[in-house]
């Protein structure tokens, strides 16, 4: 449908999405009066990744915007979408300047976004359980390592097992990365994940669902524009292997070649730039100075998060790509359990 949708609506008017929108400074008005200009402005190593891995240069880059905006400009289905050259590029990026295939990206985003809300919409950093979360040291960014990626620490065992439940953890995870996507390093060099589930208690594994994996790794996978680059893991218990299991049996194979679990935890450490390196793994680096600032970072970008709910598209033609027919109700409640049958373990 997308590229039936690209090489089409470029020609076809458009009767939504004609009032002009602000919100925060970002325009959702699919056709604006103008558009602002863009100028690369990171250091050179990001120009370098850009060029060599996404085949991004100026002249790309300005070419793929206009095509992109006018896709938009023209969509059937898309109401009010942000046009802002840093929002578009995380698209083009993601996609390597593909723009049919960036397009389609922006699509399931919108409509993922749409038709999942309690998960993607009104994300909050101010809301109790975000604040929480946040204050724990569950989530830190470190800082971006020699190779122009930004590293996350996700310390599993400080996360309340009692109080946070697969949802919770996925809307941290989306605030987090709708805000981390606002640093155009990210939208270039990707991530670099570093998961210690050191202490981590059954609780934590037991509570996901085939639902809420599914709604969390299409996320991940397909529908956030992210580019995960790694995901290192240590002390990993025996215990949540099976959901391991089920949650990349939604992920891609490239996405599968990149997830390790390493045997010990100076193997796991030996990955994390020296810079980077936490005190608390033997390192420098002060987590909660680094925490502060994250949280300082998703303050000042609070009301652009939130104004992303203001966006819209018509959910009713996308109904297909999540198509949940097939799940039975009970499994959102069997946790995993039912997900342990299905795989045909004991």
């Amino acid at each position: 449908m997308i590229n039936k949708i690209f090489r089409k609506s470029v020609a076809r008017a458009s009767v939504l999405g004609m009032l002009p929108t602000k919100c925060t400074g970002y325009s959702i008005d699919k056709r604006p009066a103008t558009y602002d200009s863009y100028e690369f402005t990171l250091p050179e190593l990001y120009r370098k990744i850009a060029k060599e891995e996404l085949r991004e240069d100026d002249e790309i880059r300005e070419q793929s915007l206009t095509q992109m905006r006018e896709w938009i400009a023209k969509h059937p289905y898309i109401r009010k979408c942000r046009t802002d050259a840093s929002f578009l590029l995380r698209f083009l990026r993601f996609r390597k300047f593909s723009v049919p295939t960036a397009c389609e990206a922006l699509e399931r985003y919108l409509a993922m976004r749409a038709t999942f809300p309690d998960w993607f919409k009104n994300l909050d950093c101010d809301e109790p359980l975000m604040k929480e979360v946040l204050e724990d040291g569950v989530f830190t960014k470190l800082g971006q390592n020699q190779d122009g990626r930004m590293v996350i620490l996700f310390s599993a065992r400080l996360l309340d097992t009692d109080k946070f439940l697969p949802i919770h953890q996925g809307r941290m995870l989306a605030l987090m990365i709708e805000t981390l996507l606002e640093w155009e390093e990210l939208q270039i060099g990707g991530f670099q994940v570093m998961l210690d589930f050191t202490e981590t208690v059954m609780k934590l594994y037991g509570s996901w669902g085939m639902t809420d994996s599914k709604i969390f790794m299409d996320a991940v996978n397909r529908s956030y524009p992210i580019r995960i680059r790694e995901v290192n893991g240590v002390k990993f218990p025996k215990f949540g292997v099976t959901v391991l299991n089920l949650l990349l049996s939604f992920a891609s194979p490239k996405l599968k070649e990149r997830v390790v679990c390493h045997k010990t935890m100076m193997e796991w450490k030996a990955k994390i730039s020296p810079e980077l390196l936490p005190k608390e793994y033997d390192g420098d680096l002060d987590l909660v100075d680094m925490r502060h600032k994250l949280r300082k970072h998703l303050e000042d970008r609070r009301s652009v998060i939130l104004a992303l709910d203001e966006m819209d598209i018509d959910t009713a033609h996308y109904a297909s790509l999540w198509n949940q027919s097939n799940l039975v109700e009970n499994e959102v409640e069997c946790g995993v359990a039912g997900s342990f049958r299905k795989l045909n373990v004991d």
